[in-house]
């Protein structure tokens, strides 16, 4: 028998007194699997695009409303949207928000991948768009207005700061929303070694256990390193998303996966203050805690399918522009406010500076993220493991 015919979907010739029968499918899958990138995704959920979206505006709002100085308005904020403001005071919500879907969708993602794949796609992910806003950063900062106290960006921050190691390196941010990155990159160490052993239910769940576990040992331990690699006030929301992919692959809620969530919030009302009182945040402690409740039983509606129907088809566009719109917004959008708000008026700074922080971060999705993305795609994926033509 003639494999070529088998692999471009001829028929094969049966023998002789024999019916002729075609290929079967399944068997023609095993023989020749489909390849690129299509291939590898994870089952796209539309609803934690538009949640992106909203934890990033969220963002926006908290920087350019919540302020309780003149910065960036030149009057206060309270002064010029005074109901606004009371509600951006909640917007640093939205980080919470980003930390608990990343660990939902970064389980998901490295779900049966290798360490080598698993490092490939958050490289891809992170590091294309975050180099063009370093670079915007850097030269808004060198070149644009500048807010008073501001210091001067140099190049070798600006460098530092391509690698997006400059918090151990004691180097400042170019723009202060970076840190979560670093703590992004801390929880993508440690569910390496996750992926490293291979993922599946049990390794994932004990993870959680032993990461919380060692989140609240950490700080009595009397060893910095270890607090600073695990996080312990930013591990609840983490280890909250693992266990909801956790009920996603399960189709239900377990007695185990309830534990570990049920864990996940009272050490996250534990940190709360802590987190309130580190940032800055002087709101209402119950508040936040309602708010972030809320999110737990959303991501618990996502986690049991029950917001599946939500389809819209503007979602993934929602979900491209929310990374660059958080990375970009303040670096940018502060500095046109800073300097025109008091001739444009204040709406219409707020509304028109927002829509532009959107476009931009669509236009650097489109020309910087997608070309870059696919460059970085060939350099960094092994000849054996691209797609080949089929020889027919």
């Amino acid at each position: 028998m003639s494999d070529r015919l088998v692999l471009t979907g001829g028929r094969v010739p049966a023998p002789a007194g024999e019916p002729q029968t075609a290929p079967d499918p399944t068997r023609l899958q095993r023989m020749w699997p489909r390849r690129g990138r299509a291939a590898e995704r994870a089952p796209r959920i539309a609803v934690l695009d538009g949640l992106r979206l909203l934890a990033a505006l969220s963002v926006v709002l908290f920087h350019y409303l919540a302020g309780s100085g003149t910065i960036p308005w030149q009057r206060t904020a309270v002064e010029l949207f005074p109901t606004l403001h009371r509600i951006a005071g909640f917007g640093w919500l939205g980080v919470v928000f980003f930390f608990m879907i990343s660990g939902f969708v970064i389980c998901m993602s490295g779900w049966g991948k290798s360490l080598q794949q698993f490092w490939r796609g958050r490289i891809l992910r992170l590091f294309p768009l975050y180099w063009a806003a370093v670079v915007l950063a850097s030269a808004a900062a060198r070149l644009g207005p500048r807010t008073p106290g501001e210091p001067r960006v140099t190049v070798g921050q600006m460098l530092s700061n391509l690698t997006m190691l400059q918090e151990p390196l004691g180097v400042w941010h170019v723009d202060n929303v970076y840190w979560t990155l670093w703590v992004e990159m801390r929880f993508y160490l440690l569910f390496s070694l996750v992926v490293l052993l291979g993922t599946s239910y049990r390794r994932a769940a004990t993870f959680c256990w032993v990461w919380a576990l060692a989140s609240v040992l950490a700080p009595k331990s009397g060893i910095p390193l270890l607090t600073q690699i695990l996080v312990p006030d930013w591990a609840p929301f983490f280890i909250a998303g693992i266990a909801f992919y956790l009920v996603r692959r399960a189709g239900r809620l377990e007695g185990e996966t309830l534990g570990i969530l049920a864990l996940s919030w009272l050490l996250m009302q534990h940190h709360l203050r802590a987190i309130m009182e580190g940032e800055g945040h002087g709101i209402n402690w119950k508040v936040c805690l309602v708010a972030i409740t809320a999110m737990y039983l959303v991501m618990g509606l996502i986690a049991l399918g029950k917001l599946d129907w939500i389809q819209w088809r503007w979602l993934p566009v929602a979900g491209a522009i929310s990374y660059p719109l958080y990375l970009v917004h303040q670096s940018l959008g502060v500095r046109v406010i800073w300097r025109w708000n008091e001739q444009w008026g204040a709406w219409p700074t707020l509304l028109g500076v927002t829509a532009v922080m959107v476009l931009i971060a669509w236009l650097l999705h489109r020309l910087v993220e997608r070309p870059l993305t696919r460059l970085l795609r060939r350099l960094m994926t092994p000849q054996a493991e691209r797609p080949q033509k089929a020889v027919v």
